[in-house]
């Protein structure tokens, strides 16, 4: 991961895109649904992001969980990882790619598997013996892919993120940890998380996600003065989801944009910068403007 100088830039969000285009997201799978009935659409959008920009493609592991798919599920993490690695030489051989090309392998939270949509609170009602039990196997799997590096994305629990963090320091390869939700929203638990990430020696980046732009600056303000590590931001665009009406609503009025964001996040020395729900291949393109 380069972690000094212009940020790294991933990309956006996969299903956001994916929905865009006319997939159907809207059930258990998600994304994950799109990867195993017709991968092809998975890599025309990391490609569609590579093209905007992006130097990281995220695979669509996020929603793969044995729990869901039993033993197919190995069968898909592997093809979300492949399917990036596809993407990535498309735009090599296209000569739309912005300098060396990286696949991060996505790994979600357990609210996004059997927490049924627990993503955000992370009350789970888990020890974290359990928590990384439930995670071993995935991570094991990723970890024997090509992928560059292992991205454990959207994580709203102290003790989800502490089980995760010792289950990536026993792989060999780099890893960062994205937090959200609750963890975002709370100081203490912000902090405890931060202190974890100081203690994980070969933890490559931390940072945030799936939260405003003004949230994740708030985030990122907080950590650059708590911790040493690389850090990492990859917010919303700024829309917000209304529960009530199953629909995303525009940013309030005098929100901050993910553009203005994106200029905190570079002074603030973020390494690597991206985009999370409602982050399109055209959001990235602004990003890749608003760095450069």
């Amino acid at each position: 991961m380069a972690l000094l100088g212009e940020p790294l830039l991933l990309d956006g969000g996969l299903g956001t895109h994916l929905e865009s285009q006319g997939c159907d997201i809207s059930g258990p799978l998600w994304s994950a649904r799109v990867l195993r009935e017709n991968p092809a659409l998975i890599e025309s959008a990391h490609v569609d992001f590579f093209a905007a920009g992006a130097q990281v493609s995220t695979a669509a592991s996020y929603q793969v969980t044995f729990d869901v798919l039993g033993e197919e599920a190995e069968e898909l993490l592997r093809r979300s990882v492949a399917v990036a690695g596809g993407a990535a030489r498309q735009a090599v051989d296209k000569r739309t790619a912005h300098g060396d090309l990286l696949v991060a392998a996505s790994i979600g939270p357990y609210g996004a598997g059997p927490g049924k949509g627990t993503d955000y609170d992370g009350a789970y009602d888990l020890r974290r013996g359990d928590l990384q039990r439930w995670h071993a196997r995935r991570v094991a799997v990723l970890a024997d892919t090509d992928a560059d590096f292992l991205l454990a994305e959207t994580i709203p629990n102290v003790d989800e993120a502490a089980a995760l963090l010792e289950l990536l320091e026993a792989q060999p390869k780099p890893f960062a940890l994205s937090i959200t939700g609750a963890i975002a929203a709370d100081p203490e638990k912000l902090s405890r998380a931060i202190e974890l990430a100081n203690q994980s020696p070969r933890l490559g980046a931390v940072g945030v996600n799936c939260v405003s732009p003004s949230q994740a600056c708030a985030v990122v303000e907080h950590m650059r003065k708590a911790t040493d590590k690389p850090l990492l931001a990859c917010p919303n665009s700024g829309e917000y989801w209304d529960h009530g009406a199953h629909d995303w609503q525009p940013a309030p009025a005098g929100a901050m944009s993910l553009t203005e964001a994106a200029v905190e996040f570079h002074d603030a020395g973020v390494s690597l910068l991206g985009g999370c729900c409602r982050v399109g291949p055209a959001e990235i393109r602004q990003l890749r403007s608003a760095i450069s």
